[in-house]
């Protein structure tokens, strides 16, 4: 048998990312053939990653990508087992590979189901380098024909936020999408404008505030009005359009992009956003 050197044991780990005991063991099983080495590690690794995938993968990262124009953006959310491997080089690569794909594909909405198998490849040597489960959870991509789509990363990757304006596309615009992805993660709205709500959820919101106004001991006359005035406070909590603009809250968010749109030259329109939490 050839004689396993250090030197071998070396570049083994290099090519592959194994821990120095398996890239021995390796070379031993395969009698010092580096190739054999290589893709019996390989192809350990491959069943070692089946093995893992029942682990919990609670952390990770949501990476974004976007176009050099800014008219088209992407969130990718990967996940792992610790906080420890989602800061490494490996782990970010594949985040960052995942992001772009998403942003390049003709759906605005991708999963573990659609990865190619060069990017299932991808995961599964991530996987195999960094001893843990790790899985793709889901990616989302904005495109506007008339506007912007801009991101915004918070808490190092664990909240992430697309949101897109339409009606011009240049700094100011950009800035005000910047803004509003800033107010999207801190404020976390769940629908864009009133409209948005849905009817079963003003009922039940209205049934709330009538039952509260009625142990409050207020007439039974009135309790229609005085739920009505509260689900205006629903709305300015829940819709983007109409909370306080997080930079100056005396200003509402639709004062805002009236205010950007006479700035910009052009009427603009809040299209959509969307806010990832890792894990959710």
């Amino acid at each position: 048998m050839a004689e396993i050197s250090a030197q071998m044991v070396m570049q083994l780990r290099e090519k592959t990312g194994a821990k120095m005991m398996d890239a021995k063991r390796a070379l031993v099983d395969t009698g010092g053939d580096f190739e054999k080495a290589v893709e019996f590690l390989r192809e350990k690794g491959q069943a070692d990653a089946a093995k893992r995938t029942h682990r919990a993968t609670a952390e990770g990262t949501i990476f974004p990508a976007q176009t050099a124009d800014h008219s088209a953006a992407a969130l990718a959310e990967l996940n792992c087992e610790t906080d420890f491997v989602a800061k490494t080089d490996q782990f970010v690569q594949l985040a960052n590979m995942l992001a772009n794909w998403t942003l390049n594909s003709s759906a605005e909405t991708v999963g573990a189901d659609d990865l190619t198998p060069e990017q299932l490849a991808a995961l599964k040597e991530t996987v195999s380098k960094t001893g843990e489960n790790i899985q793709f959870k889901r990616g989302v991509k904005f495109a506007s024909a008339n506007g912007v789509v801009e991101s915004y990363i918070h808490l190092g990757g664990k909240i992430a936020v697309l949101v897109q304006v339409d009606g011009a596309n240049n700094d100011t615009v950009r800035m005000l999408a910047k803004d509003l992805a800033m107010q999207v993660a801190a404020a976390s709205p769940e629908y864009l404008t009133r409209d948005d709500v849905p009817q079963d959820v003003v009922e039940k919101e209205m049934e709330i505030y009538r039952n509260l106004a009625r142990n409050e001991g207020k007439p039974e006359q009135i309790l229609d009005k005085i739920a009505a005035g509260r689900l205006e406070k629903f709305y300015k909590d829940n819709c983007l359009i109409e909370q306080p603009f997080i930079k100056d809250p005396d200003k509402q968010v639709k004062a805002l992009v009236t205010e950007v749109s006479k700035t910009a030259g052009a009427e603009l329109t809040v299209a959509r956003f969307v806010r990832f939490q890792l894990g959710q």
